[in-house]
C-alpha cells in the first residue's frame, strides 16, 4: 500500500513534469527522422522540504524511512495543482469499459459547465493524467477528456475521477535520500527528494 507524504510542513518548491518515453531514428542519408511515442510515459518529481526543527522534520524522517530507499512506494501529487481550475463540479465517472489511449467519454459532471481546464490533474483507476484541452460538459453532463500520458490499461465502466489531490505512485529515486543536515542550533536544512513513477 502506498505511503502518504506528511501534510505539513509543506515544500517550499517543487518541480513535477512528465518524462516522454520517445524512439527516433535520423537516417545518414537523407536525415530524415522518424519518431515513435512509446508507451511508458511517467511522472517525476524533486520535492524540496523548508528549513525545520526536529519536532517538524520528524514526520518527514519517518515518512523517508518508511520508504526504505527505493523498497516502497508513495502517493506523489503536484503541489502547486492539487484542484482543477475548471468547476470540477459533479460526480464524474467513465462512461463504458473498454476504452484506451489519450481520451476519455465520461458522466455525472455538472450539466453545461466548464469542468476542467487544460493543465488539470486527474486520475483514474491509479493512473495520473494531465488535461490537454478545456472540457465542457453537455447538457446531461458528458464530456469527453483528452489527456497525457495515455492510458496504461481501460478503466472499468463508472470507475471515478479523482480530481482534489489526484495523485500517482511513486518511489525515492534512490536509496540515499534519507540524508538530512543540521546546523549547530538544531535547525535541519532545506532538503530536496526525487522521485519517479512506477506502475
Amino acid at each position: 500500500m502506498p505511503i502518504d507524504m506528511p501534510a505539513a510542513p509543506g515544500f517550499v518548491r517543487s518541480s513535477f513534469g512528465l518524462e516522454a518515453h520517445t524512439q527516433t531514428f535520423t537516417s545518414p542519408l537523407t536525415r530524415n527522422t522518424q519518431r515513435l511515442v512509446l508507451t511508458g510515459g511517467r511522472w517525476r518529481a524533486d520535492y524540496t522540504l523548508p528549513k525545520m526543527n526536529a519536532r517538524q522534520a520528524g514526520p518527514w524522517m519517518a515518512f523517508l524511512d518508511q520508504c526504505e530507499g527505493m523498497a516502497n512506494t508513495f502517493n506523489a501529487y503536484d503541489p502547486d495543482r492539487q484542484r482543477p481550475l475548471g468547476a470540477g463540479t459533479g460526480t464524474p465517472l467513465v462512461k463504458n469499459a473498454s476504452q484506451t489511449g489519450s481520451s476519455l467519454t465520461t458522466d455525472g459532471w455538472t450539466n453545461s459547465t466548464l469542468v476542467l481546464k487544460a493543465g488539470d490533474y486527474f486520475s483514474v483507476n491509479g493512473e495520473l493524467k494531465r488535461v490537454i484541452a478545456d472540457v465542457t460538459s453537455d447538457g446531461s453532463g458528458n464530456a469527453t477528456v483528452t489527456f497525457k500520458p495515455a492510458l496504461r490499461s481501460s478503466p472499468a465502466d463508472n470507475a471515478p475521477l479523482t480530481l482534489t489531490k489526484p495523485t500517482c505512485t511513486m518511489i525515492l529515486e534512490s536509496d540515499q535520500q534519507g540524508f538530512w543536515e543540521c546546523d549547530h542550533n538544531g535547525i535541519y536544512q532545506e532538503k530536496t527528494f526525487s522521485a519517479y513513477e512506477v506502475f
